[in-house]
């Protein structure tokens, strides 16, 4: 893999205090305030049916080696899901799930969330969704979404999937539509960055961790304290201001 896939960071609380002196806006956050997208939004998950049970090889964070990333063969229950607008999805249940019906549950839970993500996060570059168990760090990239059931996230699944899916869809090292020198020009017209985590990974993190907050300020702002949204749209106005002129299908969520 020629990128380690995005790291979670968990931090489930809101910065309280201003972080643009060290050249962040935020505590090293990935989330909002774990209710921007929650099981009340909607979903344009349409059906998912069985396809199949087969072997695949693909990576499981339990099997990880210490110093290089290798993937690993394990069977699978195979699913499509299929959604009001754009491409279907094949989801991988790994078998060690007791039987198909138990795999289904799980598929179903995490399409459900995929469909609530805005359509241009649900791109053609989303083809799987991955789905192990254990608590180990979910990963967006290579054209999948690594979940792992048992890690520790709490109500805040749904801003994970939208993290990763940035990855998946935006990151330019993962073949996504954000253009690279346009996005390091704003991002230096800026002279900050949304997280401690973002500035430490301008590269890889930066677009995945920008995007929640656009979503936050343009769909669900009021979802946020008046002092965040301020701090946000002050911070970093310019790419805020490039994601906006990329006129995303935000589909189901109404944005402005």
């Amino acid at each position: 893999m020629k990128k380690i896939l995005g790291i979670i960071v968990l931090s489930f609380l809101l910065g309280k205090n201003a972080y643009a002196s060290n050249g962040y806006l935020l505590e090293d956050n990935l989330f909002t305030n774990c209710d921007i997208l929650t099981k009340k939004d909607p979903t344009s998950f349409d059906k998912i049916s069985f396809v199949e049970e087969k072997r695949i090889k693909w990576w499981d964070r339990r099997k990880e080696k210490i110093s290089a990333w290798e993937q690993n063969y394990f069977n699978a229950f195979v699913f499509k899901a299929t959604f009001e607008k754009g491409h279907e999805i094949k989801v991988r249940v790994n078998s060690e799930f007791k039987n198909r019906e138990e795999a289904e549950k799980q598929a179903l839970k995490f399409v459900l969330m995929i469909g609530q993500l805005p359509n241009f996060l649900r791109s053609k570059n989303l083809r799987t969704l991955t789905i192990h168990k254990g608590d180990h760090d979910w990963g967006g990239g290579n054209y999948d979404i690594l979940i792992h059931t048992g890690s520790k996230l709490g109500v805040c699944e749904e801003e994970v999937i939208m993290h990763e899916s940035g990855h998946v869809s935006l990151d330019w090292d993962w073949g996504g539509s954000v253009n690279s020198s346009q996005w390091k020009k704003a991002a230096k017209a800026d002279s900050k960055f949304i997280s401690e985590y973002a500035k430490q990974y301008p590269d890889s993190e930066d677009v995945a961790e920008t995007i929640n907050w656009w979503i936050a300020v343009r769909c669900k702002p009021g979802k946020l304290s008046n002092s965040t949204y301020k701090k946000i749209v002050e911070g970093i106005p310019n790419r805020l201001r490039y994601l906006d002129k990329q006129n995303y299908d935000t589909y189901p969520l109404e944005c402005n």
